[in-house]
């Protein structure tokens, strides 16, 4: 925990790892140890085994440094130059209005510990942290895998103590952009309609818990608005991050007829609470009086991406036939945003299966160029299939067991850097685990602090034999 808090004072949002590249550096050199970084922004550290170990075989541990930067609205968090407030309650660790970053952090600082001394013995371990993994595995693509001589990986970016992750999906960015076309606004009244209260969540691991996400709803209204009222568009933007479920979408309109309005949002808020899982209890739409404006989206580009929007299906596309409760094909609209003269729509597809991966993209591009909008794809990375054995995946199930903790292997529907390092290194023996973290990808996040000395428990074991 010690090293959990002194990383969790390192601003460390995707693309911005700067300063805890400099912080794990530093760490290296005062103690002596070698270590490799490149432009990407990953960092490698060596260990040497302890006296009468020198025998053994290697190990590779690895995590993430990058946090997703999520906040409540109202949180003046800067993620660009301010540490997180951490605090306790209830027996997990939180962080104050944002996002806890133990989505890789809790890796992050296992591999400190174990590269200041908290082993009594251990092999030779090789400590890879890598960069920019929320945002397409970026680092783990770029990174020098010659440099690793170790062939049994611990992996540490897993959310469930006793779960053993021995296989993942792999996924893909698909980004949609519409050039708008604008028109001399008709109506008088400008309104701004905000859409929040959502859980979110992470795309893959939260995607068949059924939470609503704020676009689609927002999407769905702005139809309704247009049949039943009369509006025209001004500009829509929800989400952050492709790879969140978006709790907020924003709106702004202009109508004739704002009563009219009002009480059409008021029906259409209770009918989609109706309808909403428990984790969505905090859902809400409020309307609000807004500036006036002297342009809005022509009506003709308004309608074309509502039809877009209904033309692509979310959420989980397909549930495996081979592994029971395990989605297999999912898509999330993570960002909606109106930049300049453009609209663009951010997805992420995930599956293992890569011609199910080339359907969502063929389907995106397809449906966005009959409507007049441009795609591009990127952050692609594979999947991890799991062979059937692995000796070291035997070896931390028989650990945890004599510490008390019942594990059951698994494959999950979230993305993993474990299969570019497979690719990578084929004789590599993976696995990935971790302690109970909540929420993910959310201001909710929180990690359950007695369960992650747990899970540092079964590491230390594993190692020290």
């Amino acid at each position: 925990m010690d090293k959990f808090e002194q990383i969790s004072a390192i601003p460390r949002g995707s693309y911005h790892e700067e300063r805890i590249v400099d912080f794990l550096v530093s760490f290296a050199e005062q103690r002596g140890l070698e270590y490799y970084t490149d432009d990407a922004k990953n960092v490698l550290i060596d260990l040497p085994a302890t006296k009468g170990y020198e025998d053994r075989e290697p190990v590779l541990l690895q995590g993430h440094t990058d946090m997703v930067c999520e906040k409540n609205v109202g949180c003046e968090h800067d993620f660009l130059n301010d540490g997180l407030e951490l605090y306790e309650e209830d027996g997990f660790i939180k962080a104050r209005g944002t996002t806890l970053g133990a989505d890789d952090g809790y890796a992050v600082a296992v591999m400190l510990a174990v590269l200041d001394g908290a082993l009594d013995a251990h092999p030779a371990c090789q400590c890879l942290f890598t960069a920019s993994e929320e945002v397409g595995l970026d680092g783990a693509k770029a990174f020098d895998y010659s440099r690793i001589f170790a062939r049994k990986m611990i992996n540490m970016d897993a959310a469930e103590e006793d779960k053993l992750i021995v296989g993942c999906s792999g996924g893909i960015r698909s980004d949609v952009n519409f050039e708008i076309s604008y028109a001399q606004p008709r109506y008088k009244n400008t309104v701004k309609i905000a859409v929040g209260g959502l859980m979110g969540g992470h795309s893959g691991e939260n995607i068949n818990d059924g939470r609503a996400n704020a676009i689609s709803v927002a999407i769905y209204l702005l139809q309704i608005l247009r049949e039943a009222v009369g509006v025209e568009l001004v500009l829509i933007s929800g989400g952050s991050k492709d790879n969140a479920i978006p709790r907020e979408c924003e709106m702004l309109l202009v109508t004739d007829d704002a009563d009219k309005l009002k009480m059409t949002v008021a029906d259409f808020e209770a009918h989609i609470k109706a309808g909403l899982c428990a984790e969505d209890k905090g859902f809400f739409i409020s309307v609000e009086k807004s500036d006036a404006t002297e342009k809005v989206f022509s009506d003709e580009f308004t309608g074309r991406i509502i039809e877009f929007a209904k033309s692509i299906k979310l959420g989980v596309l397909r549930m495996s036939d081979k592994i029971e409760g395990l989605v297999e094909f999912s898509r999330n609209l993570g960002i909606l945003r109106t930049e300049g003269d453009s609209l663009g729509f951010y997805f992420s597809s995930r599956s293992a299966i890569d011609e199910q991966i080339e359907c969502s993209m063929s389907e995106i591009e397809d449906n966005a160029a009959r409507l007049g909008g441009a795609t591009s794809h990127h952050s692609r990375y594979p999947g991890w299939n799991y062979t059937g054995s692995s000796a070291l995946a035997d070896e931390y199930i028989e650990t945890a067991k004599s510490q008390g903790i019942d594990v059951q292997r698994m494959a999950i529907h979230a993305g993993l850097e474990c299969g570019i390092v497979k690719n990578a290194i084929p004789d590599m023996d993976i696995i990935s685990c971790g302690p109970n973290v909540y929420d993910l990808h959310s201001p909710m996040e929180r990690m359950d602090i007695a369960s992650y000395e747990r899970f540092f428990g079964v590491i230390k074991a594993m190692l020290e034999k």
